[in-house]
């Protein structure tokens, strides 16, 4: 019983964990770079100057962000949940901390297919081959990704193990009435339906 209670404390504290790392990483600066129009334009015009642009994980990634909020889901469902809705719950998890790992590996691997799909480039060259030079990236998309990892091996845990761990207390639970609970009620001056 206590090895089942540290279990799904572990079990709580790491979807906590691993999902507030990638919602805290998401509002950090994941990669800056510089953007400017084709240099020799077809009509041979002047080229604007580049433009520093800085995207937050919220702008590149907002799919992982979405997907941490079920982790956060995650951590209460566990403890609210008894087997059957636990193994949901588990595939949940694990299914969530995949979603984030990829969307933040691929974006920490090679963020310039991502970053030409931003408005903030759209903006800046509106129907045309943006250039996107001086790629500069922070550890931010890193740190999703481990929090993503961290919530398949949550998941994992959950599905393996959490059947086997206690429920809920039913002490706040309302209770079955019974007929002398009516006959109470009316004793007292209370209608009871």
């Amino acid at each position: 019983m206590r090895r089942g209670h540290r279990e799904r404390t572990l079990a709580v504290l790491g979807c906590l964990l691993g999902a507030g790392v990638v919602l805290v990483s998401g509002g950090a600066t994941w990669v800056s770079a510089r953007v400017s129009g084709p240099r020799g334009g077809a009509d041979g015009g002047a080229v604007a100057a580049p433009l520093a642009v800085h995207w937050t994980g919220g702008a590149l990634a907002s799919t992982a962000t979405a997907l941490a909020l079920v982790g956060l889901a995650a951590a209460v469902a566990i403890v609210a949940t008894r087997r059957i809705g636990r193994l949901v719950i588990g595939v949940l998890t694990a299914a969530a901390g995949a979603g984030i790992a990829y969307v933040a590996g691929r974006i920490g691997w090679d963020p310039l297919p991502t970053l030409r799909e931003t408005d903030q480039v759209r903006q800046l060259v509106p129907g045309g081959q943006a250039r996107i030079d001086d790629v500069s990236q922070t550890i931010a998309p890193w740190l999703s990704f481990a929090g993503g990892l961290l919530l398949i091996l949550v998941g994992a845990l959950v599905v393996l193990r959490g059947r086997s761990w206690p429920a809920m207390s039913g002490r706040y639970q309302a209770r079955d009435a019974t007929p002398a609970d009516a006959w109470d009620a009316i004793e007292r001056g209370h209608d009871p339906t």
